[in-house]
């Protein structure tokens, strides 16, 4: 008589496959499964990710957020697959909220300088109470990482249109300076960012 495997057991067996639901404790585009599996077993590619994604798929374990995109796709597990993963690896995780636009959040994870930026400038209006220039939010960002002023502008025209950020003009005698402020989908994205449940709904 052959061995009943149950699902938990399934998700456990397979070095790769188990790597990458481990891996899946967040919201993630695949590079960042891929990176974080790798912590599990070292060997796994991103290739064996990507079939893996669509063997949980298929299981109804894990879900695409954003499927028509063609990078930047957003991978979380299901209800099914987090408590399956929790029975098979001990570990509790959280639903996702159902109040933050998922194809926007995409876009910002897919882009790294769109992606510090947008936290930069977080960190800076939480740490200020104050709307911030693209020099502040450049000089903020310089302590730890390389980014010119250039890329934070045009990361900042990106984050406007993306509707995450909105510009609050400021006029003086000599000129208008252009600063930015996070708008409510933006603080929600920023939240999520730092793997907190949005506050603001």
């Amino acid at each position: 008589m052959k061995d009943v495997v149950t699902p938990a057991g399934w998700l456990r067996r397979g070095r790769q496959r188990s790597a990458v639901a481990q891996a899946l404790r967040k919201l993630m585009i695949a590079s960042q499964i891929w990176q974080c599996a790798r912590e599990f077993n070292s060997r796994v590619q991103l290739r064996d990710v990507w079939f893996i994604l669509r063997q949980l798929m298929e299981r109804k374990l894990v879900v695409c957020l954003n499927p028509r995109r063609t990078n930047g796709r957003l991978f979380y597990l299901t209800d099914e697959g987090r408590q399956l993963a929790g029975a098979a690896f001990g570990v509790k995780r959280d639903p996702l909220p159902e109040s933050v636009n998922w194809q926007k959040y995409g876009d910002v994870v897919r882009g790294k300088t769109r992606r510090l930026v947008l936290d930069g400038l977080g960190r800076l209006v939480e740490r200020t109470g104050e709307s911030q220039t693209a020099a502040n939010v450049r000089k903020f960002l310089r302590n730890g990482h390389s980014v010119g002023l250039n890329p934070v502008i045009r990361a900042l025209r990106e984050l406007e249109a993306l509707g995450l950020i909105r510009n609050v003009a400021v006029i003086t005698r000599k000129q208008k300076h252009r600063r930015y402020i996070l708008t409510l989908g933006g603080r929600r994205i920023v939240e999520l960012l730092h793997g907190e449940q949005p506050k603001y709904f």
